[in-house]
C-alpha cells in the first residue's frame, strides 16, 4: 500500500477537495488523483464520490481514512522524535491563546521553556475562546489555552492558573475612588469592551444579567490593545484580569463586589498523539509552574 496515497486521501477528506489537497500538498492534481484511483482499486471499494459538486467521503472511506490518519500522524510523530534524538533539538509547539495570556503569564512561561528548550519555536495565535477551540479541533494549532468552562469533554486538560476580573479605568475617572463596584455602580456606565468572544465580556454580560442591570457601550473590539488604550484615555470603563494591570500602566483597577473569579485551563485533543515538542510543554507547565494538587 502506497503511503504518498494514503496521504493524498487523507488531504483529500480533509479538504473536501481534490484540487485544494493537491495545492496543499505540492503536487500535480492529476497525480493525486491517480493515486487515489490505485489505492481505492487495491483496496476493492471507494473512498469518495464524485460529482459536479465536488468530493465527499464514503461510509467505508471514512471509517478506513479515520485510521489511517492517526496512523500517519503516529509515524510523523515518531520521525520527529528520533531526528530530534530525544533531546528536543528541534521541533515546534503550535499554541492559541486568549489576549489576556499574552500580556501576562505566557511570555514568562515561554521564555522560560526556551531556556530549556533553545531549538524548539512556537506559533503562537490569539483569539476569543471559541475560536481557539475551533482551531484546536481543526488541527490549527496542538494546544490550546483558554477560559475553563469552554474545555470540551473530549479534551484533555490541566487547569494552569486563576485570575479575578476587575474593572479598569484611568486614575480621574470617577470610579476610580471606589474601593470596590456593587452593581448598581456599573448600570448605564459608558464601557470600552472586547466583543463577546472573549471571557472578560461574556463574565461582564453575565454579571449584568445576574444583577438586572445595563451598561453602554462606548467601544466594542477584538483588538485588547485598543480597548486598553481607550480606556487609558478615558473613553470609558472596561474590564481587565488581574494579573494584567502591571502591563496597563495607567489604569486602576477596581474589584467587582462580589468578586469575578476565573480559572484557565490547557488543553489538547485527547485522541491524537502530540509531538515530542508539545509533550515537554505540556509537562513543563503542569509540573514546573502548578502545585502538584492543580494537575488533573
Amino acid at each position: 500500500m502506497n503511503l504518498k496515497a494514503l496521504k493524498y486521501a487523507v488531504e483529500v477528506a480533509h479538504t473536501g477537495s481534490f484540487t485544494r489537497a493537491a495545492q496543499c500538498l505540492h503536487v500535480a492534481q492529476s497525480a493525486l488523483s491517480m493515486a487515489i484511483a490505485r489505492l481505492e482499486q487495491e483496496l476493492g471499494v471507494a473512498l469518495f464520490e464524485r460529482n459536479a459538486r465536488g468530493v465527499t467521503v464514503t461510509a467505508e472511506g471514512e471509517r478506513f481514512l479515520r485510521r489511517v490518519d492517526l496512523t500517519l500522524q503516529e509515524l510523523a510523530c515518531a520521525r520527529q522524535e528520533l531526528g530530534a534524538l530525544n533531546q528536543l533539538a528541534s521541533g515546534e509547539v503550535r499554541l492559541g491563546f486568549a489576549p489576556m495570556f499574552g500580556m501576562g503569564r505566557l511570555p514568562s512561561w515561554l521564555e522560560q521553556f526556551h531556556q530549556r528548550y533553545p531549538g524548539v519555536r512556537f506559533k503562537a495565535l490569539e483569539g476569543g475562546g471559541q475560536e481557539v477551540g475551533l482551531r484546536l479541533e481543526s488541527r490549527e494549532i496542538d494546544i490550546a489555552l483558554m477560559n475553563a468552562r469552554r474545555v470540551k469533554p473530549h479534551w484533555r486538560s490541566a487547569l494552569v492558573d486563576a485570575d479575578e476580573l476587575i474593572i479598569g479605568v484611568s486614575p480621574t475617572h470617577p470610579l476610580a475612588r471606589h474601593d470596590t463596584l456593587s452593581p448598581e455602580c456599573l448600570h448605564e456606565q459608558p464601557m470600552v469592551l472586547l466583543d463577546g468572544r472573549f471571557a472578560q465580556r461574556v463574565m461582564l454580560d453575565e454579571y449584568c444579567k445576574l444583577h438586572g442591570i445595563a451598561f453602554h457601550t462606548v467601544l466594542e473590539s477584538n483588538d485588547a490593545p485598543l480597548v486598553l488604550q481607550a480606556a487609558q484615555r478615558g473613553l470609558g470603563a472596561t474590564t481587565i484580569f488581574r494579573s494584567n494591570m502591571q502591563a496597563s500602566s495607567g489604569l486602576t483597577g477596581i474589584p467587582f463586589e462580589p468578586p469575578q473569579h476565573l480559572q484557565f485551563s490547557l488543553c489538547w485533543r485527547a485522541d491524537e498523539h502530540l509531538s515530542l515538542a508539545n509533550r515537554r510543554f505540556i509537562e513543563f507547565v503542569t509540573g514546573t509552574i502548578l502545585p502538584a494538587d492543580a494537575r488533573h
